[in-house]
């Protein structure tokens, strides 16, 4: 228990410092720590398809400006998934849990690595005025190393501290509860899919997302085949947009 504990929260800190040193390669997505947590306690499945539940849920949550509150999804992913495999329950009740856990990650942020962040980066400031680039330096990895330590002690505390708790409580949820949780959290991807939505959705795009209704719905189209339908009408858009802009071209010796 103790070492999956650790590598649970070494997956959720090295996840969460990706943006900051990896270039942004996604692995703090949902998906991708939920299958990583999965190879830990060897069902990397079971690890995916939850982290496609939560990804379906948080794509339409958006940090936008400095004091968003974005919840901490890397965190919360991670802890879920592993509290769903250690109890060896189904991944609804951990599925509707994700998100407080992911705004309580979110809270502990803003009172540990944030904070300590903003002290180091006044002082890398102040340390540019005077062109001291050695203590520059060692800003930029004390707030590296922030970034890593705080979220992998809150997920081992919680790991450590909540996964025999959590176990506990499915243990002793009467079923009707449970049953309720389920029925709610089947609705909960929907819910993400309405957030992303409300972001993208435009009357211009909205007879592309209709044709792909349509066609699973109706047609019964797989994934993949609405996948490359979408690719043959975003060409076919992309060349009559280069055709009419060539059109309406003038040439400069014409004039």
């Amino acid at each position: 228990m103790l070492l999956k504990a650790f590598l649970v929260a070494l997956v959720a800190g090295l996840c969460k410092i990706d943006n900051r040193i990896f270039g942004m390669t996604m692995i703090q997505r949902p998906l991708i720590v939920g299958t990583l947590v999965g190879f830990i306690y060897g069902d990397p499945v079971a690890g995916m398809m939850f982290g496609a539940q939560f990804e379906l849920l948080s794509m339409g949550l958006v940090g936008i400006g400095a004091h968003s509150g974005m919840p901490e999804i890397t965190l919360g992913s991670a802890l879920c998934t592993a509290f769903t495999l250690g109890s060896g329950t189904g991944m609804e009740v951990a599925l509707t849990l994700a998100l407080p856990i992911s705004a309580f990650g979110t809270t502990i942020g803003y009172l540990t690595w944030v904070p300590l962040n903003h002290i180091l980066s006044e002082r890398s400031k102040k340390a540019a005025e005077v062109a001291d680039t050695r203590t520059m330096e060692i800003c930029q990895w004390l707030g590296l190393f922030n970034y890593f330590f705080f979220p992998f002690l809150v997920v081992l505390v919680g790991m450590l501290a909540g996964a025999p708790l959590f176990e506990m409580l499915i243990e002793v949820i009467p079923e009707f509860i449970t049953s309720g949780i389920s029925v709610a959290s089947s609705m909960l991807p929907a819910l993400g899919f309405a957030l992303l939505m409300q972001l993208i959705y435009t009357r211009k795009l909205a007879p592309y997302l209709f044709i792909g209704f349509v066609a699973v719905a109706l047609v019964g189209l797989s994934n993949v085949g609405v996948a490359i339908v979408g690719g043959i009408l975003a060409i076919l858009v992309f060349n009559n947009s280069e055709t009419q802009s060539k059109e309406v071209s003038v040439d400069v010796n014409e004039i």
